[in-house]
């Protein structure tokens, strides 16, 4: 069901603290990220039931911002509530994850292109660091790192597009990306594998760097269908809805 910021020239990635301990929240907002940290880690496993009295002592807050967190983690699919029935930490099942992924089928080469006509020089070295900064990490066994420079990567990608659509919707299903991306399958990956991954990610920057849309949209594209592979799926396009179409 999994599918598959670099901070500094070491490719080392700064991660919020594990959540298992009681930690207080500044502000609502932090909270969010907080609660919302500890699900992708899975420390809060899914369908395990949120109890208001346990998480609000556990973070230092009161109910009120602790259901504002709720309502937005609910919102945004990391958690679900039933009436009367309690909240949940929510399921990412096979059909969700592959939805998430024919998002960005979509979403990341338009990307890329734009990213290839209006890249700053910063944005293009960052690219690099990103880039040599995962693949460091893999080598090192720092598979958390690994995780989270590639959906940093995902999202430096819509930011050099200086596309406002594009930015807004990244930074909706970046935190689904990392949450679909098992640490178990980054691990177990094929060294064949991460290394034809590395490859086509060096020619999207390459071409974004030559600012060449197309080459880089269809780099983008490759790297998308290398996920498909790996899941052994197929995009929506191809078959995913034919039994519909052929009603």
């Amino acid at each position: 069901m999994k599918e598959g910021p670099a901070h500094g020239g070491t490719g080392m990635v700064t991660r919020p603290e594990p959540t298992t301990g009681p930690r207080s929240a500044a502000s609502a907002q932090e909270l969010v990220s907080l609660i919302r940290e500890a699900i992708i880690r899975g420390q809060l496993e899914p369908g395990q039931r949120l109890g208001e009295e346990r998480l609000a002592a556990q973070f230092g807050v009161s109910r009120i911002p602790l259901r504002e967190a709720l309502r937005v983690l609910a919102g945004e699919g990391f958690v679900r509530s039933e009436h009367y029935g309690g909240t949940f930490v929510a399921t990412l099942d096979t059909e969700a994850a592959h939805d998430l992924l024919d998002v960005r089928a979509v979403l990341e080469p338009l990307a890329a292109a734009q990213a290839a006509v209006r890249r700053t020089p910063e944005q293009l070295e960052t690219f690099h660091r990103l880039l040599d900064g995962a693949v460091q990490a893999h080598r090192e066994r720092r598979y958390e790192d690994v995780r989270a420079l590639k959906v940093e990567f995902a999202e430096h990608l819509a930011a050099a597009s200086q596309n406002a659509t594009i930015i807004t919707l990244m930074h909706v299903v970046r935190y689904k990306i990392e949450w679909a991306t098992s640490i178990e399958a980054i691990r177990r990956s094929a060294s064949e594998e991460r290394r034809q991954r590395t490859k086509i990610l060096r020619e999207l920057v390459d071409a974004i760097a030559r600012k060449d849309p197309a080459r880089a949209a269809t780099a983008a594209a490759a790297n998308i269908e290398a996920t498909y592979a790996s899941q052994h799926w197929q995009s929506v396009v191809d078959v995913r809805f034919e039994e519909t179409t052929l009603d």
